[in-house]
């Protein structure tokens, strides 16, 4: 059995979180997703940057405050699979705010349906998700 990836690597494996990967580097929380946890990263897949104009996505780059809520809002401490998940209908994140959780069929985060879950990772799991989560 191959070796589990950190977070960050495993996310640049998966080849689908360009734009959340490049926000964890703008930020410079790629040393602490490498190395701490474990944590539970519900990401955005690339397609669902698509609807998002350009301009604004670039402005939220620059705002690093804005950026960093988005962010902590997509993580949560701790490793929670889908099987944990379904037993439970609230998590709060490192923002301190509570995601909604809810599983009848497909398990969603807010209103973001889980696409490829539990990916395994040495210090926690990914989750990739469909939509971004807004605080």
């Amino acid at each position: 059995m191959a070796e589990l990836k950190n977070i960050i690597e495993t996310a640049k494996g998966k080849g689908t979180f360009k734009t959340l990967l490049k926000a964890a580097e703008t930020l410079k929380l790629t040393e602490k997703y490498s190395n701490e946890g474990p944590y539970t990263v519900f990401a955005p897949v690339e397609a669902a940057f698509e609807a998002i104009p350009d301009e604004v996505v670039d402005e939220s780059f620059d705002d690093h405050d804005y950026l960093m809520g988005i962010i902590t809002y997509h993580v949560v401490e701790g490793k929670y699979t889908t099987e944990d998940l379904r037993k439970i209908d609230t998590l709060e994140t490192i923002s301190g705010k509570a995601l909604k959780i809810s599983s009848n069929g497909d398990i969603k985060v807010d209103a973001a349906k889980i696409i490829d879950a539990d990916i395994e990772c040495s210090n926690g799991i990914l989750h990739a998700i469909e939509d971004i989560l807004i605080p």
